[in-house]
């Protein structure tokens, strides 16, 4: 017995080594684009998705009942959580979360998998692609370098400007200005987070002390703190307009010609840096009640030269290139390339066109110390839950989530031959990974179809696969 054993388990590492690493890394690296992709769209931190990544590999994976199923952050989420985002705050995203996983858990604990395995794939396809459609009029805007509108019928709605933005002839200029224009955008866009952090600090401190202290003593103290408070908002403001000083000299250096394509640029960013210069005298001079409005008008200045250095049509080049890259790989390409995924080659297309060019067309930003944007489930958070809107949310959260990955599974048994899905440990290893993920202050998963074919395509014999990249996501983060 003893021989057989230790056959056994050789043979089991030597498929592990052969077929279940390489499958790992190519899931990862499709994996990688999508959890930061879908984070963004959900209106969340890249920390976010990424997480949901880890968890969804290492933790589901070792759980799952669906062994080359890969769990993680999923497009048909985004919808939801972008509306939960926008309703409750990014600070009540983990606890929707939590309870979404709750909610999973007790359902897999009480065997109802069958339930949703009972709705017609045709009600379940038809939410899916209703939520694709709103997660298409997001994201054109998106991929034009614009921002998305309020609402899905304003994305509709908007979509003919975002198609204006998208033509013009491409205008790359020379390779100094371009470098310029890309590092603008970037820093153009930290200012303009800052300013709009600086507005938020400047409203918060209105509302803590809207009146004067009644007694000396507090009103010296109070007096003391807010010097000190004031003080630091004058120096971020300062640091502001000087960076914005330094950027517009060197814009004014490109734009020499009246006909020049930064000239616009440049005049709204001169108009930009007397917006911030009134709003750095308000503050300097403890004009509050004006300062508010100053804070307002210096972000939307700051916006508005954002947008005019925002290279629409480039953008939109390299969106409409990379979607014809993914259909011309999956129908035109040849079948034995095919084992490469089609989002991994557009995706590595499209990064190299940008980089080798240095298009200046806006990046994804990875933060130095990503794991401080999360939001982690404290006691003091629960202190002021709005519990009725968070239970709706967190039970939409679970039922889509379980709909969607149950039927991911059905989907995965019919691409290979070995075990089948066991659901209701699937449901419930899905309730854990969003339980964990919830106190993690990271975005919903469900299990998802590009990543497990890609995995069942890549050769995937097991668990392993998506357990693996799941720690090739974590190295990555670390």
């Amino acid at each position: 017995m003893t021989p057989l054993r230790s056959q056994n388990q050789d043979s089991g590492l030597r498929s592990v080594f052969q077929h279940d690493v390489l499958a790992s890394v190519v899931v990862f690296l499709v994996a990688l684009p999508l959890c930061m992709g879908i984070a963004i769209a959900s209106g969340a931190s890249v920390a976010a998705g990424l997480v949901t990544g880890i968890v969804g590999g290492i933790i589901v994976g070792m759980l799952a009942g669906s062994p080359l199923q890969v769990s993680g952050p999923a497009a048909g989420l985004t919808v939801i959580v972008y509306q939960a985002i926008a309703t409750h705050g990014i600070e009540m995203l983990g606890l929707i979360v939590l309870l979404a996983g709750v909610f999973q858990l007790a359902a897999g604990a009480a065997r109802l998998a069958q339930w949703f395995r009972a709705v017609s794939p045709a009600v379940i396809k038809g939410m899916l692609t209703g939520i694709g459609v709103l997660i298409f009029a997001s994201q054109f805007h998106v991929m034009v370098d614009d921002k998305p509108k309020g609402s899905g019928l304003s994305n509709l709605a908007s979509l003919p400007e975002a198609i204006s933005k998208a033509f013009g002839m491409p205008q790359l200029a020379s390779r100094e200005e371009r470098d310029f224009r890309t590092r603008a955008l970037k820093d153009l866009g930290e200012l303009h987070r800052r300013q709009l952090e600086l507005e938020a600090r400047v409203a918060e401190g209105l509302h803590d002390h809207p009146h004067a202290p009644q007694s000396p003593e507090r009103e010296a103290v109070v007096h003391e703190t807010d010097v000190k408070a004031i003080a630091a908002l004058v120096a971020e403001q300062q640091s502001v307009a000087d960076s914005l000083a330094r950027m517009t000299d060197t814009m004014a250096e490109f734009a020499v010609d009246p006909e020049h394509h930064l000239t616009s640029g440049l005049k709204a960013a001169q108009a930009a840096q007397g917006t911030v210069a009134v709003a750095l005298d308000d503050l300097a001079a403890g004009h509050t009640e004006t300062a508010m409005q100053s804070q307002k008008a210096a972000a939307a200045a700051l916006g508005k030269v954002l947008d005019r250095l925002k290279s629409h049509h480039l953008a939109a080049y390299i969106g409409v290139a990379t979607i014809l890259l993914l259909i011309a790989w999956q129908t035109v390409v040849p079948r034995r390339f095919r084992m490469v995924p089609a989002p991994l080659v557009a995706i590595v297309f499209a990064t190299t066109v940008a980089a080798v060019f240095s298009l200046p067309v806006l990046y994804v930003e990875i933060p130095d110390k990503p794991l401080a944007n999360l939001h982690f489930v404290t006691p003091s958070l629960l202190s002021d839950v709005p519990w009725a809107g968070i239970l709706q949310t967190a039970l939409v959260v679970a039922v889509v989530a379980s709909a969607e990955t149950l039927l991911c599974a059905v989907a995965v048994d019919q691409l290979h031959t070995g075990p089948r899905t066991r659901f209701d440990r699937e449901l419930a290893a899905q309730g854990i990974g969003n339980i964990v993920c919830g106190f993690l202050g990271a975005l919903p998963m469900t299990g998802v179809i590009v990543r497990s074919a890609a995995n069942v395509q890549a050769g995937g014999k097991s668990r392993w696969s998506s357990v693996l990249h799941g720690v090739w996501l974590l190295v990555f983060v670390v």
